[in-house]
């Protein structure tokens, strides 16, 4: 796997996403993570993906808002931006990258939907997700 930074690795994921990259997207996990606690098998993922995920939705845009870069652990909030079966959904995104075997990989999230945001995208900080009463990190 390429060398990214945070940033770039959640555009690349993004990209992996519009191509249907399933086993990019899995490499993509942390080994920690939720999500590999789910799926610990990245070819029964592969085959999840092409069978739930690749006809649902069509990612229109993905915006890097802020970074705060650190040497274990670093943060990135981004505005996603999907056609899901014909609807318009957008959330704002605040995400914990660390590094394993020298690479960012993506250990945990939380999520807003754009209808729930306390603020304009140009105003939203770490704070923000930190004020945040009932938090799902996944």
């Amino acid at each position: 796997m390429t060398k990214y930074s945070p940033s770039e690795l959640i555009l690349a994921r993004t990209e992996a996403f519009r191509h249907a990259d399933y086993g990019f997207i899995f490499d993509s996990y942390h080994s920690g993570s939720a999500f590999r606690q789910q799926f610990s098998n990245r070819d029964e993922y592969i085959r999840f993906g092409w069978a739930n995920l690749g006809k649902k939705f069509h990612i229109l845009q993905c915006r890097i808002l802020k970074q705060d870069l650190a040497s274990r652990e670093s943060r990135v909030i981004f505005f996603m931006e999907m056609d899901v079966s014909g609807q318009r959904q957008a959330y704002v995104e605040l995400t914990w990258m660390q590094r394993e075997d020298g690479n960012w990989r993506y250990h945990r999230g939380q999520k807003i939907e754009e209808n729930e945001l306390p603020c304009p995208l140009d105003q939203l900080d770490f704070d923000t997700f930190d004020r945040i009463e009932q938090k799902a990190i996944f």
